[in-house]
């Protein structure tokens, strides 16, 4: 079996351990460090240790973390102990997102609709494409990185960064649509644009969790 696969069904299985307090502590934590750190087989491994900690320390009624502050104290110290992740890494996180659920699950929804669209993939959806992406893997993932723990204080910084994120990936791509637009390199009708996208998703993520699986860092855990 997959490694990075095995080891999350492994940590769930252990999480219904835990008490409901103890659960959320560990749920909260886990969710802050998926949102600033793409390095998921990482943040799986730091949830196995923390597994350990929850478990012994409800066997002597306690429960995972004291208080708020130590919460924060432990994702502010193991943050930096998280994979540094290259480009490819984010084009492998980025682009299942885009083509299964932007481009796929879309065109699904909008063919009862509009079921004569057809779809043009000019040089300016091309460039406007590789803008979101950079955006994405940039500045979205700056805005998370500035969102301290627990993300609930930060709301009005992290709805500022999105609302900057959003005018950026638009306003690029409001112009790049001027620009090249004309220049149609592909048309497809929306079912079939759809379908190709649901397939390509499908096959990115699949590949991305093989890589997850080929991590060296899960060889010593699973």
């Amino acid at each position: 079996m997959n490694n990075y696969i095995a080891l999350r069904k492994v940590n769930r299985m252990r999480t219904k351990l835990l008490t409901e307090e103890s659960q959320a502590q560990l749920k909260e934590v886990i969710r802050y460090l998926r949102r600033v750190s793409w390095d998921f087989c990482g943040i799986e491994l730091v949830r196995s240790d923390l597994l350990d900690i929850s478990i012994q320390a409800n066997a002597e009624n306690q429960e995972l973390f004291h208080s708020i502050s130590d919460a924060k104290t432990f994702v502010d110290e193991v943050k930096p102990s998280l994979k540094t992740l290259g480009a490819g890494d984010y084009f492998w996180f980025v682009a299942p997102l885009y083509f299964f659920w932007g481009w796929g699950v879309e065109g699904l929804i909008l063919y009862p609709l509009v079921p004569w669209w057809v779809f043009e993939f000019s040089l300016g959806h091309l460039m406007r494409l590789v803008v979101a992406m950079a955006a994405f893997c940039g500045l979205f993932r700056r805005m998370m990185e500035q969102v301290g723990f627990p993300p609930r204080e930060h709301w009005i910084k992290y709805i500022g960064w999105l609302v900057l994120y959003i005018a950026a990936l638009y306003g690029t791509g409001w112009c790049f649509t001027k620009l090249a637009g004309s220049i149609v390199l592909l048309r497809l009708p929306i079912l079939l644009y759809a379908l190709f996208s649901l397939l390509l998703g499908a096959g990115l993520y699949g590949i991305q969790l093989w890589r997850y699986g080929k991590d060296p860092r899960l060889t010593t855990r699973v």
